[in-house]
Formats: structure tokens, sequence, C-alpha cells
């Protein structure tokens, strides 16, 4: 028995309660779909049991929202079919141009946006495949494949979002409190454990990473939140900001650790080595009355010991007087996030009164180059494949066309196309086995329904199990997509091996052609090159940001953070050189806020000439992300040293205090931004010069 655990595989093996209640519950609902698609005599039963295995999710409110997507994304998909089959069909090179542009668009608008909204327009895309191809070959037949394309598959998204709702439900609602909350007690302990000089620069940067990914995991699931819980609905502006709060946190923590670790025993002051002190003993499992209270006096303290610090300290030691100036400022910040943070999460777990909060939206970082390289290649493989149908005059021309077209839509969304569609080609490979022996030796000897659901259950109860496991998920869902294709099951099935074996034949060359087109089209970038256009695409992201339009700063944050988490899967940050390019990253990100906080303080009121002088450098630092050489950058660091002595000069003849307090903080972040600049010069030279990446802050270039 032990020697047959091990053989086991992992997705088995591991298999626990949710993952099993899981498969149970997702072959209840497509065995539901499929009986009611039989005894309705639906053409194609298959595609009712396909959806129930496309849309299923964990959570209610992802099944949900998956669902309503393609539904509208299926309806929109073959009311185009009907639009071009009806006035094309007799112009068959024309028909197909026009489908290949449709796909080409559908794709490059999935490639601008996320989630199932992104999912949306790639059923849109190759449902217009599916209805179209085989209706211009019979006309006259097209509005009826519509509508029962879209019959079967709204019946199992019914039968899913049934089950997902009435079976071992799972709320994505109480998914994303929980998720929240972890995600908040994890930034509370990096907060305490950066006080307290626990973690060096390695440490902070894995867990910032960590942070960022499950942040931007988190973003995701509140979408999906809305959709089965009507309390986050009602408090979607509280659940925006709550997110918009926690990515901050991960931007304000750098300053603080590097102080604490790099000059906490140089500039040694009392009243501050207890406020971090205090700091560290922050609980993260205290309630959340409790910890506000405790953050709201941690930060009226950080505050106030600032206030009382300026003035008395500057002319004895200048370098002391603005480092305990940052660590207060960065502690007072942090805590009031952590503050917000903590009564957001309150009001929405009924712990405090729900109050209105101004939250604006996330934006996402766009790569409109390569939507529309993504948008072409499916067009181009799309013709390309329909030319070489008509050349042969192939009868799996249709199958290979459909399949070509089904693969560059949805894998032309993913970072890394070939790497996903590797795990669908397993599952594709698996279902041709698989769909052999149940369609040529095992369903001809059974009879009913019951006998053909005894049949099934061990397929996709193994395929269910297997979807449930992220490194398993792309080969399951593939079996359950290929193996109905396959099988063909219909209310009068034929068990013929001609029609499979033309099946199993579309299918290969459709994949086949999908993989070339993906290797010779635009193809996906390798690790070397992943590294550059991280660089570039933030370094052109500060570059162009509208900063005069004085958009919020989570704006800011979520672009830079989303383009970030989008490469984090493939950074080691134990390798030097992807530690190296994640601290760039975060660098550049404290970079970007820096523009927009002196931004801030030009408006709020500083004296004329440093607001012109501040002004001037944001310019020209915009300027040198968008096109900057070593010499330029070295020239921006020396006009921000500049600028900085030119805001002490005026901090001794300022008129008030408030105007000293924007002083001193002007200076601060301008210490930091040099101290960017300087450590980080490779990462911004490989960015604005769009150029190799040769590590010039190792040769002492900055």
């Amino acid at each position: 028995m032990v020697f047959a655990a091990v053989r086991l595989p992992a997705f088995l093996r591991e298999a626990g309660r949710r993952e099993w209640q899981f498969t149970l519950r997702t072959f209840s609902a497509g065995m539901l779909a499929l009986y009611i698609a039989l005894a309705l005599g639906l053409d194609e039963p298959k595609w009712a049991l396909m959806t129930v295995y496309i849309v299923a999710q964990p959570l209610g409110g992802m099944v949900l929202a998956k669902g309503v997507y393609r539904l509208l994304g299926t309806l929109a998909g073959a009311a185009m079919a009907v639009v071009l089959v009806a006035t094309l069909a007799q112009l068959h090179t024309l028909f197909f141009v026009a489908l290949a542009v449709w796909l080409g668009l559908c794709t490059l608008c999935a490639s601008l946006l996320r989630n199932f909204r992104s999912y949306a327009f790639v059923l849109a895309g190759y449902s217009a495949l599916i209805v179209g191809v085989p209706a211009v070959l019979q006309p006259d037949q097209a509005f009826t494949m519509a509508v029962a394309r879209v019959t079967e598959i709204g019946l199992g998204i019914l039968c899913v979002s049934l089950m997902s709702v009435l079976v071992w439900p799972r709320s994505a609602g109480r998914s994303y409190l929980q998720q929240s909350r972890e995600q908040l007690v994890g930034l509370i302990r990096l907060v305490a454990d950066s006080a307290g000089g626990r973690l060096d620069a390695p440490a902070l940067q894995r867990r910032r990473q960590a942070l960022i990914t499950s942040g931007m995991a988190l973003e995701a699931q509140r979408e999906h939140a809305l959709f089965d819980s009507a309390r986050l609905r009602r408090h979607a502006g509280l659940c925006r900001r709550l997110g918009h709060e926690m990515l901050a946190l991960i931007s304000s923590v750098g300053p603080l650790n590097t102080y604490v670790n790099r000059y906490a025993e140089r500039h040694h002051q009392d009243q501050v080595a207890l406020l971090l002190a205090d700091i560290v003993r922050l609980d993260p499992e205290a309630s959340p009355a409790a910890l506000r209270e405790t953050l709201s006096a941690l930060y009226q303290r950080a505050r106030e010991l600032a206030r009382s610090l300026r003035g008395e300290l500057l002319s004895h030691d200048e370098q002391r007087f603005y480092a305990l100036q940052l660590v207060l400022e960065h502690s007072a910040e942090l805590c009031d996030r952590l503050r917000s943070s903590v009564a957001l999460y309150a009001m929405l777990t009924d712990q405090a009164t729900p109050v209105r909060w101004r939250a604006g939206t996330s934006r996402l970082h766009l790569d409109y180059g390569q939507a529309w390289r993504n948008g072409a290649r499916a067009a181009l493989a799309l013709g390309a494949t329909v030319v070489l149908w008509f050349w042969s005059a192939a009868p799996q021309g249709a199958a290979m066309a459909i399949q070509v077209g089904v693969i560059c839509a949805l894998f032309s969304t993913r970072d890394d196309p070939l790497a996903a569609v590797k795990g669908f080609i397993k599952g594709a490979l698996l279902a041709t086995v698989l769909a052999t022996l149940y369609r040529l030796v095992l369903l001809p000897a059974s009879d009913g329904f019951p006998a053909l659901v005894l049949w099934l259950a061990p397929l996709y109860l193994l395929a269910g199990l297997a979807m449930a496991r992220p490194a398993t998920v792309a080969t399951g869902t593939a079996l359950t997509i290929f193996f109905p294709l396959l099988l063909d099951l219909r209310p009068v099935q034929d068990f013929s091996a001609a029609p499979l074996f033309n099946n199993m034949i579309g299918l290969g060359l459709g994949m086949g052609f999908a993989v070339l087109a993906f290797l010779l089209l635009w193809p996906g970038d390798d690790a070397a090159r992943a590294r550059r256009r991280l660089c570039r695409d933030l370094c052109r992201t500060l570059g162009r940001w509208p900063i005069r339009r004085r958009r919020p700063r989570h704006e800011m944050e979520s672009q830079l953070y989303d383009r970030i988490s989008r490469t984090l899967p493939r950074l080691d940050p134990d390798h030097p050189r992807d530690g190296e390019l994640l601290r760039g990253a975060l660098a550049a990100v404290t970079l970007g806020l820096g523009l927009l906080y002196m931004d801030a303080l030009c408006r709020r009121g500083v004296p004329a000439p440093v607001r012109l002088a501040l002004t001037r450098l944001i310019r020209d630092t915009q300027r040198v992300l968008r096109d900057g050489d070593q010499d330029r950058w070295l020239a921006l660091a020396a006009r921000t040293d500049t600028v900085a002595g030119q805001c002490r000069r005026a901090y001794d003849s300022a008129a008030s205090d408030a105007e000293r307090r924007r002083l001193v903080r002007a200076v601060v972040r301008l210490r930091m931004q040099i101290n960017i600049i300087r450590g980080n010069a490779g990462f911004f030279l490989c960015g604005s010069g769009d150029g190799p990446w040769r590590g010039l802050e190792a040769n002492g270039a900055a």
C-alpha cells in the first residue's frame, strides 16, 4: 500500500476535502447538463458538458462571473457569425477575411483587459469561428446553429452555477475577506519586522515580492467577490480603498527598513528608538479597535516628534537631522495607512460602522504594442490555415481552422503562451487516447444514461481533481474539453472509427499550426527579454505619467505593481541578477511616487524659487526616464543634489512652521531620489535607453 501511495500522481495523493467536493460538484453539474441536453434532443450535447468544466471554479462568485462573461462572449460571437454568414455566405474569401479580422480585434481587446472581462472577448472571437465555419458550408442553417450553440452553452452555465450555489457552496466574498485579513496581517508583521531591524535587504525583498503577488491576486479576487456578496457590492468603494492602502504600504516600508539597518546606530535618538520599539510590538492578532487606537497614538507621536526636532538639530548635524526626519515621516505614513487599512477591514467585517469612503479605480498596465501583435498573430494564423484548407481540400480543414483560432485567441493573452500551451497539449494527447478507448471499446457495450455516467465518472472525477491543483489545471481542463469533442456524444450515437480519426487529425493539425504561429510570429519573451521589457515598461510608464493631471497615487502604484506582478513568476529573488532586477523595479515605484510627492509639495506652498526648481526637476526626470544615457542620468543626480541644496538654504528663511515642514520633506524626498538613481543605475539605463543590462552600478558608473 505504501508503494501504491508513492506512485499516485500528486494531484490525487494530495487531494483534500475541498478538492473532492469541487470535483464531485462539477461532475454532478456536468451530468445534469448532459442529461437535460440529451432529453431535449439538442444537436450537440457535448457543448453543455464542456461548458460546465470550462466555467467550473472553486468559488461561487468566480463561477458566476465566468459564466456571465462566457455567455456574453458567446452571444456576441454567435451574433457576428450570423451577420457574416447572412452577408458574405457566397463570398467565401471575404467571409474568412472578415472572420480573421474579427478574431484579431477580439484578441487585441482581450489582451488589454484582465480576468473574465478578457475571457469574454476571447469567447466572442472564437465563438464566431465555432458557429460561423460550419454555418458558411450550410448557410440556411446558420441561425439554427447559432441558437443551438447558445442554448447548449447557456444550459451548461445554468447547471454549474446552480450547483456552485447549492452544493458545498464556497463564497468568494468570504474568501476575499479572509485573504484581506491574511494580507493585512502580513503587512503589519512586515512593518514591525522592518522597524525592529529583523530583515536584511534580501529578506525584505522576498517578503515584498510575496505581498505584491498576493496583493494583485486579491485585487482580482475582489471582482469575483462582488458577484456573490450583496454586502460587498454595497461597499465596493471600501474594498477598492482597502486594496489601494495595502499596496501603498508595500511601497512605503523600504525607507524605514533602510534607516533601521544602516543609520539607526549612527544617528541614535532616544525618542525615535522608543517609537520604533513600540512599532515592533504591534500585534496583528489584536482586535481592530485596539489596533486602530494603538496606530493612532503611534501616528501622533511620530508627527509630534518630527515637529519638535525641526529646527533643533540642523545646525549641529545636517545628516542626522534629515535621517531622523526621514524615519519619522515614513513611520507616520506607515502607521496612518495601517490604521486606515484596519478601519476599512473592520467596516467590511461588521466590526465598525461603515462610512462613505472616497476610492478611485485601479489602473492596469496596458501594452498596446503587444496587444496589436497578439491580434495580428491570431488573424494571420487563421488566414494561413484557411488558405491551406482551401489549397489542400482537406476534410479536416474546418476543425483545423477552428482549433487554430481557439488556441491563438485563448493563449495570446498569456505572458508565456508556449509554456501555457504545453499543459494543454498534454491534456489533448491524453484525451485522444481515452476517447479512442471509450468510443471504440467501452461505450458500444453499454446501454442507457446510467451506464454512461458510470463509465464517465472515473475520468471526470480525476480530471476535476487535476483542475483543482494549479500545477495540473491546464492538463485537466484540456482533457475535459477535448475528450467530449472527440467522443462526440449525440442523442443518436455513432461509434464508427472514421469520424473519430478525422477529428483527431483536425485537432492535431490545428494545435500544430497554432504552436507554429507562436514560434514564428512575434514569439514570447525569453527570460532575458522579459527582464529588459520590465525595465523598459516601468521607465516609460513613469516618463509618460501625466503628473500635471494630478491623478491619485494609487493609480500609479496599481499600474506599476500590475506590470511587476506579471514578471514575478519568472524571477528568483535568490538569484543575483533577478534580485537586482526586483530591487530596481521596486526602486522605480519609489522614484515615481517621489515625483508625485514633489508635485504635491509645489501645489501646497513652497517658496517660488523652490517651486520652479522642483517643477523643472520633475520635467527633467521624466525626460531622462523616457530617453536617457549614462551621462544624462549622472547629470540628473547632480541636478537633484543642487535642488536639495536650494531647499536646505530656503529652510533658514522659511516664513512659517508649515513651510519649513514642506521644505524638510522636499529635502528628504530628494535625498531618496539621489540614492535611488545612484543605486539602481543599471536598471534605469536599461529601461530608458532600451539597451542591454550591463550592471553599470557595479562598476561605479553612478
